[in-house]
């Protein structure tokens, strides 16, 4: 991710802390509806940033949200990970 691009909202949130509460399909797009710790809501779709780890939505459907993130291990090496937020009844 290019460090020139202003960080989104969400990257400020570990993304153990968010939550998917929701589901919109606007204009032919889906997106999820996300609670932080804070309890303030966003909106996301495809492509947007979220979490500490360089993640990047990769699906939004009705029912979670994937995401690919890049982590560090201990040797500094980096590897992707695939991630989940599922929604919260």
């Amino acid at each position: 991710r290019a460090e020139l691009l202003p960080k989104e909202e969400l990257e400020d949130f570990p993304l153990e802390s968010l939550k998917m509460v929701g589901y919109l399909f606007q204009k032919n797009v889906g997106h999820a509806v996300i609670r932080s710790s804070e309890g303030k809501i966003y909106r996301v779709k495809t492509g947007n940033y979220i979490g500490q780890n360089f993640g990047q939505i990769t699906s939004v459907s009705e029912t979670e949200v994937k995401i690919k993130e890049m982590v560090q291990d201990s040797a500094g090496d980096w590897s992707e990970r695939e991630s989940t937020l599922q929604l919260v009844e």
